[in-house]
């Protein structure tokens, strides 16, 4: 069990720690401007590794609606509960919103993809015995509904602290992530090959995708990185690390997912908060600070939380 842990966090976590702090390094020294890496994240880097990875796609529609569910269906099974404990116990509606967006809404993009790829290219890891899964696929879809969720609690937010929210909601369709997928479902579907001149750049920007989006990442926490008001961030920590985790087992062990794709749903239900849910908050006059330690502590304890998570799906019966 320790040399499969070890194994886990060497190969695929320590990865994505060390381009993180690089990323941390740079920003120290260099000062990144952050909105335009964001912009170049959002723009270019998803919408490339969307379509390629959607187009090369074996999922059939069954496989993604049920993707669909398991992704949507824990945030509303936890999260449901909390709206109304906290509104019983009269928390302040911005407060409210960043702790349910902190628990709930995970990192599919920055901190996902680049797990998901690092698991996919050390398949034996965790699929040993079983065929090679469309992993990046996956998580994809897993992308294209996180980011839906995102902006559905972004109309939440707004909700509470100004009692409106349509233009919010209707912000996420200004993105290019739901029509590159769209275009790239019509590729597949169609049987259509892009030229080379085309192709060929498409796939070296959805190739530069993770070392970009982690360092992005690590610009982002820099600027938010103080040390949290531990009594309300640790419980939206641990609802988002281990309880969303194990409500994702529960749901693709009902809905008949497991062992595949159930595995992979339930490792990108285990990624931190998401970047999003600052960006909200901020242009929302929400609790920013809260939001702010919620995404930067998830992420570091994530680094013991999902190595724990990917040698338990391991265990339990995918290897």
């Amino acid at each position: 069990m320790l040399g499969q842990l070890t194994s886990i966090f060497v190969e695929v976590v320590l990865p994505v720690l060390m381009l993180i702090g690089i990323g941390a390094v740079i920003q120290r020294l260099f000062r990144l401007d952050i909105p335009s890496l964001t912009r170049l994240n959002i723009y270019l880097l998803v919408p490339a590794f969307l379509f390629v990875r959607v187009r090369d796609s074996t999922l059939g529609w069954g496989e993604i609606a049920s993707i669909a569910l398991a992704v949507v269906g824990p945030m509303a099974i936890v999260g449901v509960p909390m709206f109304l404990f906290m509104r019983a116990r009269k928390v302040e509606g911005a407060t409210i919103s960043a702790l349910l967006a902190g628990s709930l809404v995970i990192n599919a993009g920055n901190f996902g993809i680049p797990v998901a790829d690092l698991l996919h290219k050390a398949n034996t890891i965790v699929f040993e015995g079983v065929p090679a899964p469309d992993w990046p696929a996956i998580q994809a879809i897993v992308v294209l509904f996180a980011n839906l969720s995102v902006w559905g609690f972004g109309y939440m937010i707004l909700a509470l602290a100004k009692g409106g929210g349509r233009n919010e909601v209707l912000g996420y369709f200004k993105l290019p992530m739901f029509y590159v997928v769209v275009l790239a479902f019509v590729f597949r579907e169609t049987g259509t090959d892009l030229h080379a001149a085309i192709d060929v750049p498409i796939r070296m920007i959805a190739d530069a995708t993770v070392p970009i989006m982690l360092i992005t990442l690590a610009a982002q926490l820099v600027e938010r990185a103080r040390w949290p008001r531990w009594r309300v961030v640790l419980p939206a920590v641990s609802v988002k690390l281990l309880l969303m985790p194990a409500v994702t087992a529960g749901l693709v062990v009902a809905m008949g997912l497991w062992p595949w794709p159930g595995a992979a749903l339930v490792i990108a239900s285990a990624a931190p908060t998401a970047v999003n849910t600052l960006l909200i908050a901020l242009k929302l006059d929400g609790d920013a600070d809260l939001a702010a330690d919620c995404v930067f502590w998830s992420t570091v304890v994530s680094a013991v939380t999902v190595t724990g998570v990917v040698a338990a799906v391991a265990a339990f019966g995918v290897s």
